[in-house]
């Protein structure tokens, strides 16, 4: 075999359906030597012999088997057993655009100092709906003016503290990056945040305005586990509450901002639509969003509605 350049990570667990149309979206990608790496972390779909069968005809895939280990310890077996200086990360229930790796690579090899590139990407429900791109969603303000090509982020960690806009499913990252950071903090949710702030404290990040992925919004995904996530946001936020700078106060607020929103829709999902809507209220005083203002209209309508019990925590 020959040795890849790019080791694709993904890990699966009972999406047997979407890692299909996962895996042929890396077989589109050309002019990259890659190796595939799946990490079935305890399906009983039928993932294991599917996978199994494949490797048996396509040498670039290699199946490891966990037992419900978890995403992040999942992509860290991924990472040690992958043998490609660069690294890309790919969910189960995801899907890559043609011509995406190539072009990230060729970033890679050209600025051999970047510790890991993003893009933006598309999200869709399972019924086939579009919902928008993530960068319009969330206005980062590096997204500002810029061009479709790969370009350096200033100021990468303050950025990614205000605005976590990194769709996993969009990065490649220096293997050594990723070991001499230990990988994925495997103990807490927002593993994926931790890790972006880390790699970026530590080198250079670049980004691209570029669609080039689409990312799958299920339900009973990991996202959807809303108070570890917080709780692990919050964490990460206090890590940068001693900071002073102009600078880190900006990025901070914006990183406030979008925990109010992860409270507030948390409160939503319970019902509490009085709690949501003063959660959004405070979150639009943060950034005037009128996305966010609508939602906390939404929340008072919802409050208000005839034998609806509002709650105010």
């Amino acid at each position: 075999m020959i040795q890849p350049s790019c080791s694709v990570i993904i890990p699966a667990r009972d999406c047997l359906a979407y890692l299909r149309v996962a895996i042929e979206s890396v077989r589109y990608q050309h002019g990259v030597d890659l190796e595939v790496i799946v990490v079935d972390d305890g399906s009983s779909d039928g993932a294991w012999e599917w996978l199994s069968q494949q490797a048996r005809e396509d040498t670039r895939l290699r199946p490891i088997r966990l037992e419900g280990v978890g995403p992040a310890r999942a992509r860290n077996a991924g990472i040690e057993a992958a043998r490609g200086d660069l690294i890309a990360f790919l969910d189960a229930d995801d899907q890559w655009w043609p011509g995406k790796l190539a072009r990230q690579v060729a970033h890679h090899r050209a600025a051999p100092q970047t510790a890991f590139s993003f893009t933006d990407y598309l999200h869709v429900d399972p019924e086939g709906g579009v919902h928008g791109g993530c960068f319009a969603f969330w206005k980062p303000h590096f997204a500002n003016g810029a061009s479709l090509a790969f370009q350096r982020l200033a100021d990468p960690e303050y950025a990614i503290l205000e605005c976590n806009a990194v769709g996993t499913s969009t990065v490649v990252a220096s293997r050594k990056a990723l070991q001499n950071a230990n990988g994925f903090a495997e103990s807490k949710s927002a593993e994926d945040w931790d890790l972006w702030l880390r790699l970026a404290g530590a080198g250079e990040v670049a980004f691209s305005l570029a669609t080039t992925a689409t990312y799958m919004m299920r339900p009973g995904s990991e996202t959807r586990n809303a108070s570890a996530r917080i709780e692990a946001m919050q964490e990460i936020i206090e890590r940068y509450g001693s900071l002073s700078n102009v600078r880190a106060a900006q990025a901070l607020r914006g990183a406030q901002t979008r925990l109010l929103l992860a409270h507030a829709e948390e409160a939503r999902a319970r019902g509490a639509f009085g709690a949501a809507a003063l959660l959004h209220a405070r979150a639009f005083l943060g950034r005037k969003d009128l996305r966010t203002l609508r939602a906390a209209a939404s929340d008072v309508r919802e409050a208000l509605r005839p034998g609806q019990r509002s709650a105010a925590s």
